[in-house]
């Protein structure tokens, strides 16, 4: 079982580095960088959305919301 872990294990290290990354990446461009642009309450739903969808949140973040 262990062994197969670290076969998988570095194929599946740099997907989860990406999403990772991209999540930060669009928490921080929702929080910090368009103040003015969003209420608050549009800001918490696409937190939610980014965090509890990860990887389609935060695609879905970009392409609907980052015009």
């Amino acid at each position: 079982m262990f062994e197969e872990i670290m076969e998988i294990l570095p194929l599946i290290l740099p997907l989860l580095v990406i999403q990772l990354g991209l999540m930060v990446y669009c928490l921080l461009d929702l929080w910090k960088l368009n103040k003015n642009k969003r209420d608050k309450q549009d800001k918490w739903v696409w937190t939610l959305v980014v965090v509890l969808f990860s990887l389609l949140g935060a695609l879905a973040y970009l392409v609907f919301e980052r015009r």
